[in-house]
């Protein structure tokens, strides 16, 4: 029976470790579920945003729409009566639960007002007169002015009989909206509290249409103002406009605030020039309209007047969290009314923080702390008897790792052996040879060798040392091994100076030969980069013969692959009988590479053993 062994501390390592990452990816679970959540929030709240943003653009878009297709019915006939004004509008009012109020004002000379105050009584109310407000905010008698702009047509009429016969041009505010509505000829959306003192002081929002003669909007400043006929109003209230457009929808623990465009100051000169008659001028608008701008909470059902700063106050209350000041868009969302720009923020309640549980990541912290804790106590119970399993494991362990330290020794020292094949002969070659061949030696139909030969590297081998002249060796013939291998050519040797390659062979390839040229190339372009590097004015011979050649391994030690044949001669003269810098090719060779590459005919040469032949020097290749 084993004797029981001690334990060490070394033995709680990995309890101790197990226990630390435990605790710690239960922490990174914490964190990232907890932002998780967070960004979940976030996304829920950019969705709960752009909801109640989508909501308040359509309702007021539609709304307006109401007040620009009675504009477009009054265009299209030059006299609507009361009767079809009420027909017409009846819909709109139905459909619509926001809009208080559609009228028609339209625009009244001085010297017409008492036939048409006369008109109106006969045919609306016998008590029928222009009216403004006083200043205590009491209906009265309008004054003189150059023209006046009431209130003739009103629907629904119930509520609102105080607005027939109210002159618009006799309220600052609203005489500015109307001046910037017939200067320009849009529609003008401005805030609404009221045209009169008897009227409901509720928060709305107040649309002007401008109509003019002809029914088209005039090209001019001065023919819009001389052709304006009048302008049809729509009143609506501000906090039916939210209640429609949210119903459904989820605003707890929320506050909207909605503004339109600021407009810019603009100042309108009198329509019609002063008179010496003690009829008063028409004053020129200071330019401001009221920006429609107001608070709603969805919690009290209230809309407040805001002003333009509120917006900025209500920034920092944005319930995104990833929502950066001092900006703070995340909350912020621009919508298109009528053509125009408006701004949309929510902010939230302080009572939202309650709804914010992190029940998840919490859970997850508690899990994981638990799943810790179990394989760290089985870890601790097991040490003991781990400890005498490991004593008798390491002592196999330990021969198992000398058997394996001499297998990769052993397979180390063949990888040098083969590689050491490799470098003296070709891969296919050494693989017959592993395989007890002998006689290697076969036939190609079509190869081509190229020599290449250093100019003046026996007068080089006289001025240095002999180490410097073989590291200067080694390099220029390192640089030919690259090119050979990057081309997929096989060295056959070398030859004091000289370099010896084959294309096409022991694996036959059909572009021999443009290989071979392709090396020659570089390698001309390889000597001139090893002369600066040298500072010696390196410069080589190339000859290139293209023909049949026999290959084979001969000796019985320090194997050596080489080639015979004519070609292999010829290809040594091409080299020992070219011009220094150049490539010269057989006409066998010129014939394979004349559709690919620029060649110079150097004509006919005395070749050794061989006579007179036709040779080319290859200068690059052809462009495509």
């Amino acid at each position: 029976m084993l004797k029981k062994l001690p334990l060490s501390w070394s033995r709680y390592i990995p309890a101790g470790l197990t226990l630390a990452l435990g605790v710690g990816l239960s922490a990174l679970s914490f964190t990232l579920v907890w932002d998780w959540e967070d960004r979940r929030r976030d996304y829920e709240m950019h969705r709960r945003i752009d909801d109640i943003s989508i909501g308040i653009e359509r309702q007021i878009n539609s709304d307006l729409d109401a007040v620009l297709a009675l504009s477009d019915y009054m265009k299209a006939f030059s006299v609507v009566e009361r009767s079809s004004f009420a027909r017409f509008v009846g819909r709109p009012l139905a459909v619509h639960p926001s809009l208080q109020l559609l009228a028609w004002a339209p625009r009244i000379p001085n010297l017409e007002r008492p036939n048409y105050e006369a008109k109106a009584r006969t045919e609306t109310d016998s008590s029928f007169e222009i009216t403004e407000r006083g200043p205590r905010g009491e209906l009265r008698k309008a004054g003189q002015r150059s023209e006046y702009f009431p209130a003739s047509y009103a629907e629904p009429t119930a509520g609102n009989e105080t607005i027939l016969g109210f002159d618009l041009a006799s309220h600052p505010e609203i005489r500015n909206a109307i001046d910037r509505s017939r200067d320009t000829g849009e529609m003008i959306v401005t805030s609404y509290a009221g045209l009169t003192q008897g009227n409901s002081t509720e928060l709305g929002l107040l649309a002007i249409v401008p109509i003019y003669e002809n029914s088209t909007k005039p090209t001019t400043l001065e023919s819009r103002r001389q052709l304006l006929q009048g302008f049809i109003l729509g009143v609506f209230r501000g906090k039916d406009i939210f209640q429609t457009s949210l119903k459904g929808r989820n605003t707890d623990y929320l506050t909207i605030y909605l503004a339109s465009d600021a407009p810019e100051p603009q100042e309108a000169p009198p329509l019609l020039p002063h008179t010496g008659n003690p009829v008063l001028k028409n004053q020129a608008a200071d330019g401001q309209i009221p920006q429609f701008a107001v608070l709603f909470q969805p919690s009290t059902q209230q809309v407040l007047p805001a002003s333009a700063a509120a917006e900025r106050a209500l920034m920092p209350n944005c319930p995104i969290l990833d929502n950066p000041g001092p900006e703070y868009t995340a909350c912020q969302r621009l919508l298109k009314i009528s053509g125009r720009q408006w701004s949309l923020y929510v902010s939230a309640t302080p009572e939202i923080r309650s709804t914010r549980k992190h029940w998840r990541s919490w859970g997850t912290l508690t899990m994981g702390m638990l799943w810790t804790l179990i394989p760290v106590t089985y870890m601790l119970t097991a040490l003991s008897r781990t400890a005498q399993i490991e004593k008798l494991a390491g002592e196999r362990i330990r021969q198992a790792e000398q058997l394996q330290t001499a297998y990769q020794q052993l397979e180390l020292e063949q990888a040098k052996s083969e590689q050491l094949l490799l470098n003296v002969l070709p891969a296919a070659i050494a693989l017959r040879l592993k395989d007890k061949e002998h006689n290697i030696a076969e036939s190609f139909a079509e190869v081509t060798v190229m020599f290449a030969d250093i100019v003046g590297f026996t007068e080089l081998s006289s001025r240095i040392s002999a180490t410097a002249v073989v590291k200067v060796l080694n390099d220029i013939f390192s640089a030919f091994d690259h090119l050979a291998d990057r081309h997929g050519l096989e060295k056959i040797k070398t030859i004091g100076d000289a370099y010896m390659v084959v294309g096409g062979l022991p694996t036959a390839r059909e572009d021999h030969a443009e290989a071979i040229a392709n090396m020659a190339i570089d390698m001309l372009h390889e000597i001139r980069l090893l002369s600066l590097e040298h500072s010696e004015p390196f410069s080589i011979r190339i000859g290139i013969s293209t023909g049949p050649v026999v290959a084979g391994v001969i000796g019985l030690k320090k194997f050596i692959y080489d080639l015979w044949g004519d070609t292999v001669n010829i290809a040594s003269r091409m080299e020992s009988h070219g011009i220094t810098g150049c490539i010269q090719v057989t006409a066998e060779t010129y014939e394979i590479l004349k559709d690919k590459y620029t060649f110079q005919k150097r004509g006919a040469i005395q070749v050794k053993g061989k006579g007179y032949m036709i040779t080319y020097l290859l200068t690059g290749k052809k462009d495509d």
